[in-house]
């Protein structure tokens, strides 16, 4: 059972206030009282909380990060990346899985303030943001968004260069003669309009029309308990596409799309890269475990965490307290394999 301060300071023959003041060092106290609090916490063996100290000062020095899907091993690397950056400055992260369900994301954000948070660091379900507008009404806590762009909300946010770095596959895959390439999605958020904005500004650039129906998106009304149909959609949309006989390379939005797809071309027993050229955006740890090793764009997603941490802190502490929203974009890389 926990040692109590009003248990000390009976123990010590002195008043609450004035364990207080020696544990936090707050006001000159005798040294003879000072010696008599601190022999008193060494034989009751108190433990200070340093969580309910900050409460105290109004801080709980806590950031709560709430991610759409954990499941992600994209979101996975983000979170270490926060963890790191925060943990440098005192602060601790409290993880919350939304599971791609809006409603869940909502009761998260209400659970977190209502923990008293110091601020959010949120990789939203969807793209309409406005409830958050109602919840932290009452709440003044600041705001990162990372990964997706938020609709009806405002705040600082950092983002891959998602629009560049769908521009380089495609160009490549243009490059090594492929002008029919379809691109497969499973869900249609800000991220993966950004990354078809991309792909078209590729096509554009070489003097190619670009097919509509070789563009495939899914849907973002997907939560995880559904969460195979994701891989499950991907896969409906490359047969699609390889049915209709006509595209040469395949482009995926993000890595659980690639597994969906990759698996239908590897059950319809064609090669890769000879039949058929394959890459995706997300460089996920197995796409350079198979045969073929698959070409990708690179996020950083420990550097979008751990810039995430840096702006929240800043806001925090009230460094940057007076300046305009910032969006921070992350580079992404070409990693090439061989897959094209």
């Amino acid at each position: 059972m926990s040692v109590s301060i009003k248990e000390v300071a009976k123990l010590a023959g002195v008043s609450v206030a004035t364990v207080s003041n020696v544990l936090n060092n707050t006001k000159n106290v005798r040294p003879e009282t000072k010696a008599k609090v601190e022999t008193a916490v060494s034989q009751l063996n108190y433990q200070i909380n340093p969580l309910a100290r900050n409460f105290r000062k109004g801080q709980s020095k806590v950031i709560g990060f709430v991610v759409s899907d954990l499941s992600n091993y994209f979101f996975q690397n983000v979170a270490i990346g926060l963890e790191r950056s925060l943990s440098e400055y005192g602060y601790h992260v409290a993880l919350m899985d939304c599971k791609e369900s809006k409603a869940l994301e909502i009761e998260n954000v209400r659970n977190l303030l209502a923990s008293s948070v110091d601020g959010l660091v949120i990789a939203t379900t969807g793209e309409d943001c406005c409830y958050l507008q109602l919840i932290l009404e009452n709440h003044d806590v600041p705001v990162v968004f990372v990964d997706r762009k938020p609709f009806g909300f405002t705040s600082d946010m950092v983002l891959s260069t998602n629009n560049e770095g769908a521009y380089l596959g495609i160009k490549y895959l243009i490059s090594k003669g492929h002008e029919k390439i379809g691109f497969i999605t499973s869900r249609n958020d800000s991220t993966m309009k950004e990354r078809i904005e991309g792909y078209r500004q590729a096509y554009q650039e070489a003097g190619l029309k670009v097919n509509e129906n070789y563009i495939m998106t899914g849907n973002n009304d997907i939560s995880i308990s559904q969460n195979q149909l994701l891989h499950g959609i991907a896969y409906t949309q490359a047969k699609q596409l390889i049915e209709a006989g006509e595209v040469t390379a395949l482009f995926t939005g993000n890595n659980l799309s690639s597994i969906g797809a990759y698996n239908y071309l590897r059950e319809v027993n064609i090669p890769v890269p000879d039949k058929m050229a394959f890459m995706t955006f997300d460089d996920s740890f197995w796409l350079s475990m198979t045969t073929p090793s698959i070409s990708a764009v690179r996020q950083d997603p420990d550097m979008i965490g751990s810039v995430s941490g840096q702006l929240i802190y800043e806001r925090i502490s009230n460094k940057v307290s007076e300046q305009p929203n910032r969006i921070v974009r992350i580079p992404t890389r070409l990693v090439l394999r061989y897959s094209v």
